[in-house]
C-alpha cells in the first residue's frame, strides 16, 4: 500500500474522479483506452476534480474490483494496469489506477457494438482520428508509414540522386536493388515502399513538398506586396528538398553562411547548423499520412519559422518538455536512418540541444511549440537580435529553457515603446516615399538611354517591393518582369554596371543607395 500520491502530476497524464462512476463507465474508460494508447497515465478515485483534495472512497475494495472488472470487460486488448489504495494521511482511502503505456496497441473501449480507439489531446481523451488510430494500429505491428509497400516497382522510379550522394558522402556504391532492399526502400517482391517514393528522383509521393516564402515585415500581411520571394519545391528526392530549402534560407538572408574551403562561415543571419537541423527534423519527423498538407519556410525579418505536419510521436506538447531532455522518437524509421547514413542527422538526439546552443551568445532563443496537428519551430534572425551582454536582468531562478520559451505577454512593448516605434514606422513612411519620388526621377534617369519604357516600370516596381532593405535574385525579377531567367540577368547585369544594383554573394541582389 502506497500512503502518499505526486498530485502535481502533468495534467496530460492524470484525471481525478471524487468517486468510481459505474453506470456511465465510459467517462473514464475513455481515459484509460488514451492512457494505455498514449505515454499512459493515472486516474485518481476520491479526490476532488477541481482542487485535487483527498476526500476517500466508501468502500475502496468494492471500488477497485468494480475497476478492474470494467477494464477487463470494456477495453480491449486487455491494457497494462496497477491498483494502488493510497491513505494520504486519512482514515479513508483513495485509489490510484495507473495504467501503462501498450505495447499491444491500439487500446479500443468496446460495448454495445462499439469499438473506439482514443487518445490524449491536452488534458482531454478525445476519439482518435483515422491517420491517429491508423499509426497506433503500425506501432502495435511496430512498423512505421514508410515502411509500407507501396504499388509502384523499382522500374517506375528511379534512385540516381541517392546513389551519387551515398557515394560522394561514404565513397561507396550502391548496389541496386540489393542495398535498396536492405535500406527499406524495396521489399523482397520489388514493390517501392514509401521510404523508397520520398527519397526517389521522382519523390512520387505527393504529399511531399516544401512551400517557401520570404515574407516583407514580421508578419504575413502586414505590408502591400509582402511577399518578396516564394518558391514550391516538389516531385524531387527528399535530399533534393532539403538542399532547396537550404539555399532558400540562404539566398533570402542578408547575411549568409559562406563556405571557405571545407568549413562553413557561421557569422550569418541564420546558423547553417541549426536550419539544416530544424529543416532535417521538418523532412524526416512529419506526418506522410496527412494529405494535402506540407512543409512550410516562412522567413520574416527577424526569424525564421519551419512548421511540419504532425505533431510529437508520444502525444506530448514540445513546450511543456525539458528542451534538453527531449526523447528522440522517430516516426519515419526508413528515412531517418538513410539520413543518418548519409550523416544529415545523427542518432543521439542531441538536435535540439546543438540548435540551442548556436544561439547561446543572444537574448532570443528558438522557440519550439507542437499540438497534434503541427510541429513549428522559430530560429530568431542572429543579425537583428540582442546580444546576451545587453540582455535585461532575469530573476536569478530562471533557467535556460525558461529564457528560450519566453511567452508572447512575456515580450510585450510597453506603451511607450509601442508609440515611438508607430512614431518611427509614421517617419519612414514619409522617408519612403521620398525614395520613391527620388529613385523615379533621378535614378530611373541614368536607364532611359538603355531599357524602353516598360522595362523602366518594372524596375521601380522592382525597387518599390525591396527597397534598400530586403535581397532579391534573378527568379524574383524574370517573375515580375515576365520575362526568361536570362533576360532577368541582362538587366541585373546592366544595373549593377551602372552603380544601381549591387551583386552579393551567389545571386543574391539589392539596391544601392545613392
Amino acid at each position: 500500500m502506497r500512503w502518499s500520491v505526486n498530485r502535481d502530476i502533468e495534467a496530460t497524464r492524470c484525471e481525478y474522479k471524487l468517486s468510481l462512476e459505474s453506470e456511465k463507465p465510459k467517462s473514464w474508460l475513455k481515459s484509460v483506452s488514451a492512457f494505455a494508447n498514449g505515454k499512459g497515465g493515472h486516474i485518481l478515485f476520491g479526490y476532488t476534480d477541481d482542487t485535487h483534495k483527498p476526500k476517500g472512497l466508501l468502500d475502496a475494495q468494492t471500488t477497485a474490483s468494480k475497476i478492474a472488472e470494467l477494464i477487463g470487460g470494456r477495453i480491449s486488448p486487455a491494457p497494462r494496469y496497477e491498483l494502488e489504495a493510497i491513505k494520504d494521511g486519512m482514515d479513508s482511502v483513495c485509489i490510484d489506477l495507473d495504467i501503462k503505456s501498450g505495447p499491444a496497441y491500439p487500446y479500443y473501449y468496446v460495448h454495445e457494438g462499439t469499438k473506439e480507439a482514443f487518445v490524449r489531446h491536452g488534458d482531454q481523451s478525445v476519439k482518435a482520428t483515422d491517420i491517429e488510430l491508423n499509426n497506433l494500429i503500425l506501432k502495435g505491428q511496430n512498423r512505421t508509414f514508410d515502411s509500407l509497400p507501396t504499388s509502384k516497382k523499382i522500374s517506375d522510379v528511379s534512385f540516381t540522386f541517392l546513389c551519387a550522394t551515398f557515394k560522394n558522402v561514404t565513397g561507396d556504391d550502391l548496389i541496386l536493388p540489393r542495398d535498396l532492399i536492405s535500406m527499406g526502400l524495396l521489399n523482397e517482391e520489388g514493390q517501392v515502399t514509401n521510404a523508397g517514393l520520398l527519397l526517389s528522383d521522382q519523390g512520387a509521393l505527393k504529399q511531399s513538398k516544401i512551400v517557401c516564402t520570404r515574407w516583407k515585415g514580421r508578419t504575413k500581411g502586414a505590408v502591400d506586396g509582402d511577399a518578396l520571394d516564394d518558391q514550391e519545391y516538389s516531385d524531387s528526392c527528399l535530399i533534393t528538398l532539403l538542399n532547396n530549402a537550404e539555399s532558400f534560407v540562404r539566398n533570402n538572408s542578408r547575411k549568409p553562411w559562406t563556405i571557405r574551403g571545407m568549413h562553413r562561415e557561421e557569422n550569418s543571419d541564420y546558423p547553417f547548423r541549426a536550419v539544416r537541423e530544424v529543416l532535417v527534423n521538418a523532412l524526416i519527423h512529419r506526418d506522410y499520412q496527412i494529405v494535402g498538407t506540407e512543409v512550410h519556410v516562412d522567413i520574416f525579418d527577424d526569424r525564421l519559422e519551419i512548421v511540419s505536419p504532425g505533431g510529437m510521436m508520444n502525444g506530448s506538447r514540445i513546450q511543456d518538455l525539458d528542451l534538453r531532455h527531449v526523447p528522440s522518437i522517430r516516426r519515419n524509421e526508413v528515412v531517418s536512418d538513410v539520413f543518418s547514413r548519409l550523416h544529415f542527422m545523427e542518432r543521439r538526439g542531441s538536435g535540439i540541444g546543438r540548435i540551442l546552443n548556436s544561439y547561446s551568445g543572444f537574448c532570443e532563443q528558438p522557440v519550439f511549440e507542437s499540438n497534434e496537428f503541427f510541429f513549428t519551430v522559430s530560429l530568431p534572425n542572429r543579425g537583428v537580435a540582442t546580444p546576451a551582454q545587453m540582455e535585461l536582468p532575469l530573476d536569478k531562478n530562471t533557467t535556460f529553457e525558461e529564457k528560450a520559451q519566453l511567452s508572447p505577454e512575456k515580450t510585450q512593448l510597453s506603451p511607450e515603446k509601442t508609440q515611438l516605434l508607430d512614431a518611427e514606422r509614421q517617419f519612414s513612411s514619409v522617408t519612403e516615399d521620398w525614395e520613391l519620388k527620388y529613385f523615379h526621377d533621378v535614378i530611373v534617369k541614368k536607364l532611359e538611354e538603355i531599357f524602353r519604357g516598360r522595362t523602366l516600370v518594372k524596375i521601380e516596381e522592382l525597387f518599390a517591393r525591396y527597397r534598400y532593405t530586403y535581397s532579391f535574385n534573378r527568379s524574383n525579377v524574370a517573375e515580375l518582369f515576365g520575362v526568361t531567367e536570362n533576360r532577368a540577368s541582362g538587366i541585373l547585369k546592366t544595373c549593377v554596371d551602372k552603380g544601381i544594383i549591387i551583386k552579393h554573394k551567389n545571386g543574391v541582389y539589392y539596391f544601392v543607395k545613392q
